[in-house]
């Protein structure tokens, strides 16, 4: 599930100085608030749950050793997420060259960001052979408009933080917005489905 918006931040930002001054608790506290969350994420790059929980715990275990040094970013949400998608997909060329396998680039290595239809939280039963439809679509959008939809409706983040976990300028999320909404409103009867689940998430 996803974190409200401005739930936590200020929150946030007292732990992460209080994990500077080398507090092991305020460690705790955001391992348990985002573990899971990031987890997540995680799972839509990658399909092996050990590989991806070993690069989370990466993440954490590497904030932790460079506390002292490590500044405090704008959005601790934005910044764990973007680390650990930088984690996973530098693990994955890491494997990868291990293998003697070529790599292009970065970007082909998000290729399987992907949506289940469990993530659209529709729970009628009437509603699922449509649920499943719009999960088809959204898995036939191009990558990165699949993860910009998730990062902004699912994560509640703003494009300001998009961009900076995508490594994108604010314009390119905008982009990417505009694009996947206009290859869903070719299908408006799918389309009103996913409107009423973005509403679901901000009422």
């Amino acid at each position: 599930m996803s974190l409200p918006k401005s739930s936590n931040a200020n929150n946030d930002v007292q732990l992460w100085q209080q994990l500077k001054q080398g507090s092991e608790l305020a460690l705790g506290k955001l391992i348990k608030l985002y573990f899971n969350l990031l987890i997540n994420y995680g799972f839509k790059f990658v399909k092996d749950e050990a590989f991806v929980k070993d690069c989370v715990q990466d993440v954490f275990i590497s904030i932790w050793t460079h506390r002292d040094t490590i500044l405090t970013p704008n959005s601790i949400h934005a910044y764990l997420l973007s680390s650990v998608r930088r984690r996973i997909l530098r693990e994955k060329v890491r494997q990868r060259m291990e293998d003697h396998s070529t790599i292009n680039n970065l970007d082909n290595e998000a290729e399987l960001f992907d949506f289940s239809h469990e993530w659209l939280l529709i729970e009628q039963d009437s509603l699922n052979e449509m649920t499943l439809k719009v999960s088809e679509l959204l898995n036939k959008l191009p990558k990165r408009q699949r993860e910009v939809l998730y990062l902004r409706f699912y994560q509640n983040l703003e494009r300001t933080e998009i961009a900076e976990i995508m490594g994108v300028n604010e314009q390119s999320v905008s982009n990417h917005l505009q694009s996947a909404f206009k290859n869903f409103k070719d299908n408006w009867q799918y389309f009103s489905i996913l409107f009423g689940f973005i509403l679901k998430i901000y009422l």
